[in-house]
């Protein structure tokens, strides 16, 4: 996919994730799903040494006896604590008992004179402010002598779990937490935190925790509690005092047990808020951008992998944001980076394989199954439209094939002529070459596009070589059949051409144009000059002169060209060459260095040892020529061609 288009996409694609997130977000989709996900951050803290808790557990309900028990025991247990420095008592004293149990009870609070004792609201809404339309009292007596009184409401969240505090009350009494913090501390509560989530410390059974009966029977040292905030309540499972929490793991903290989370997360201020909305939104468009980015810079199943790793990274982030406070939303951005993930690589796939076909399309009549395999594999570095790239061009004729084909029937020549551009053009595809076109019996192909080949004129030689060798096999065949044998010239050159999809709207074709395709083809048309097979450009010798046996023809400057270039005949493999080819390139660069040194009689000496060589004869000409019209003193070897 093209870079600008494959931005777009991919940018609208993030743009569309976070847009349809931002709305589910607001109409509060997965709230439940974030309260769960949330929850797994709790926990890992140690409790406070300053709190402990005196629980009504099952031991106790066995020695002291069945609930409710006479008051007399809390009583009892308030005089031995009146060295604490609270003591909050998370029992219900709303009814009358025995007269004497009551009296015990409210003179043991006003001995101990550090009691505080809940109130209930019978009736209360929880969102931002706590509204308490009735409420349950301690009985006559309590309050006059208790330290202070505070609701034990305890709020919960859509799915049944305590998650949070809310201390901001319309009623005549703070919350049980708060009247105890600001007797512990001195100090009023600061309201900015009047609703904030409670930093649990761990799992049930995390607090220090003595059975009130070991307590009451002398067990325990009451220097244990001195100075501490003492806090009394059920934990049995029978009084049904418990809630869900963050931590429960399945199992239920003790009511008494989450009024220590909520003092200890007040004492120490570690307060968790939730993120805000917009930080939200925030956070998911800034991660369906990233990930459609890093879709952008880097390839598809790469950027996959780095976009997990960004979504491992967020929840490694959102742990350290626990820790400073922050409750981070835990199901929108990974969303946004998993649903951007996600349609990205459809999109893209989708995209590529459209990409493919269309490569298929272009490519699959010009090139070899092989090579149409690697085009398909590296789409993503092909340029169907124009572009420069330095390509190996490759131009054969057939030597005479107007003559010829005017004395064969119809059907006969086409069989010749497809037998003959079936072998040449197999021999191109085998080497990776594009077949660009068929100009009546002539071909066009070239080497280093689509794909860039480090080698594309080696390949470009090697062909050139087999064709010849194709070609003599075929005559065999086409002799042996009584057909016209073929003579072929072919031309090479590397450089610069603009290749890419041109034509009309309705029909276009892959092909290359340019002086260096021009100049391909000037070299294939004057094979038949020189008399040899093939024809090299300087530009290819000095790409493939260490692997290909060759000789020097001539320094010339080509019809419709003004700069001069040397050309190469191309005769063998290097140490592949034959006794007589060694010879022949031997004579006839001799001869071609006196050439140029203007020592004609020595050069003509030299070319006649060349056997059976066209362009050895070419030069005796010239030399002649030359002789009797010497060039210019500044002459430099240049031969004008004439012809194409």
């Amino acid at each position: 996919m093209e870079a600008k288009k494959k931005l777009k996409t991919l940018i609208a694609i993030s743009l569309i994730v976070a847009v349809f997130l931002s709305i589910i977000f607001s109409m509060g989709v997965f709230s439940n799903l974030q309260l769960s996900l949330g929850d797994n951050l709790y926990g890992g803290l140690n409790s406070r040494e300053d709190i402990v808790i005196l629980a009504i557990d099952d031991k106790s309900l066995q020695e002291i006896g069945r609930w409710p028990w006479d008051r007399k025991v809390f009583a009892d247990a308030l005089r031995k604590l009146k060295e604490s420095k609270v003591v909050g008592v998370d029992v219900a004293f709303f009814e009358k008992s025995n007269e004497n149990s009551d009296n015990e009870l409210v003179n043991a609070i006003g001995f101990s004179k550090n009691v505080v004792l809940p109130v209930e609201y019978t009736s209360y809404t929880q969102e931002k402010v706590v509204r308490g339309e009735g409420i349950l009292l301690p009985i006559e007596g309590i309050e006059e002598n208790a330290l202070d009184l505070g609701y034990i409401n305890v709020i919960t969240d859509k799915d049944g779990i305590t998650r949070a505090a809310n201390l901001n009350v319309l009623g005549d009494y703070d919350s049980f937490t708060s009247a105890i913090y600001q007797h512990y501390t001195g100090n009023e509560f600061n309201k900015k935190y009047s609703r904030f989530l409670i930093n649990f410390v761990g799992k049930p059974d995390s607090f220090k925790t003595y059975s009130i009966s070991d307590f009451l029977n002398g067990k325990l040292d009451e220097a244990l509690f001195k100075g501490k905030v003492v806090l009394i309540g059920s934990t049995a499972p029978d009084l049904h005092d418990d809630h869900l929490v963050p931590t429960s793991k399945g199992k239920r903290m003790a009511g008494v047990e989450v009024h220590a989370n909520t003092l200890q997360t007040m004492l120490n201020g570690n307060f968790l808020e939730q993120e805000a909305n917009i930080l939200v939104i925030i956070s998911m468009f800034l991660a369906a951008v990233i990930v459609g980015l890093v879709f952008f810079f880097a390839n598809t199943w790469i950027a996959f992998i780095i976009t997990l790793i960004l979504m491992i990274s967020y929840i490694f982030a959102a742990i350290l944001f626990f820790n400073k406070g922050i409750l981070i939303n835990l199901v929108y951005a990974p969303l946004a980076f998993f649903i951007t993930n996600i349609t990205s690589v459809a999109t893209l796939y989708i995209g590529e394989r459209k990409e493919k076909m269309k490569v298929l399309s272009a490519f699959e009549k010009y090139v070899s199954p092989i090579l149409l395999n690697d085009i398909l594999r590296k789409t993503g570095e092909l340029k169907l439209g124009g572009d420069k790239a330095t390509i190996t061009i490759l131009f054969s004729d057939i030597r005479g094939f107007t003559t010829f084909s005017e004395q064969m029937k119809p059907e006969d020549l086409v069989e010749v002529l497809n037998e003959y551009l079936t072998e040449m053009t197999n021999v191109i595809m085998n080497n990776k070459g594009l077949v660009d076109k068929y100009i009546g019996d002539a071909i066009m192909a070239f080497w280093g596009a689509p794909l860039k080949e480090k080698d594309h004129a080696a390949l470009a030689c090697t062909s050139a070589l087999e064709m010849i060798k194709a070609l003599e096999n075929l005559n065999k065949k086409f002799k042996s059949e009584g057909k016209h044998q073929l003579d072929i010239g072919i031309g090479l050159n590397t450089g610069e051409a603009i290749v890419g999809n041109m034509g009309s709207e309705k029909r276009f074709d892959y092909t290359a144009i340019g002086d260096s395709v021009n100049l391909g083809s000037r070299l294939e048309g004057i094979t038949k000059f020189y008399g040899v097979k093939i024809i090299i450009s300087e530009s290819v010798y000095e790409e493939v002169k260490d692997k290909f046996f060759m000789r020097e023809l001539d320094y010339v400057s080509v019809k419709g060209k003004k700069k001069p270039i040397k050309i190469y005949g191309l005769m063998n493999y290097i140490k592949n060459e034959s006794e007589e080819q060694e010879e022949l390139k031997k004579c006839f660069e001799e001869g071609l260095k006196f050439y140029r040194k203007k020592e004609f009689d020595v050069a003509i000496s030299w070319f006649k040892k060349c056997k059976n060589d066209k362009s050895s004869l070419v030069f005796i000409d010239r030399c002649h020529e030359y002789k009797k019209n010497p060039p210019p003193d500044e002459w430099d070897g240049v031969y004008v061609l004439k012809e194409k």
